[in-house]
């Protein structure tokens, strides 16, 4: 196996199996919470434009979500403290 094939497949290995990704990805989804992670503000998934601007994080297998408010407050923290 000379270096180009192995490193082609290096790279599907890390990319993984794309169907096994989707499912990994729709059982996160089973996984949202039902309101703010910050401020406990319910969130309704049947409301489109609550889905459209609520924030979802992912990390690892923890599924948190933010409303837009925890959203823009954090992001004017950043740009307080980059100042």
């Amino acid at each position: 196996m000379n270096r180009k094939q192995r490193r082609l497949a290096e790279r599907k290995r890390k990319k993984g199996d794309p169907t096994q990704l989707v499912a990994d990805k729709v059982q996160l989804f089973g996984q949202l919470p039902t309101e703010c992670s910050a401020c406990q503000k319910p969130f309704d998934k049947k409301n489109r434009s609550m889905v459209f601007s609520w924030s979802v994080v992912q990390k690892k297998q923890t599924v948190r979500l933010f409303c837009p408010e925890c959203i823009q407050k954090t992001q004017e923290v950043i740009h307080e403290i980059t100042k």
